[in-house]
């Protein structure tokens, strides 16, 4: 799986004003992978953010520019 299939749920939305990082999407991606290995379930996190059970499984998946 790759980033370019988070374009479905999450369209390209350009640079990140607070790092520089080509896509801000990063950081609604960093929240959603923090807030599910802090032990929230996926179901409670899409209701959070108003996204698709799929979409935030779809980034728990791939856990786009995770650091390694």
């Amino acid at each position: 799986m790759s980033i370019a299939q988070l374009d479905r749920y999450f369209p390209p939305a350009g640079p990140c004003a607070f790092c520089g990082h080509k896509d801000k999407r990063h950081r609604l991606w960093d929240v959603i992978m923090g807030m599910f290995a802090g032990g929230d379930k996926i179901e409670a996190i899409a209701n959070d953010y108003n996204l698709s059970i799929e979409a935030v499984a779809m980034i728990i998946k791939i856990r786009p520019y995770r650091r390694a």
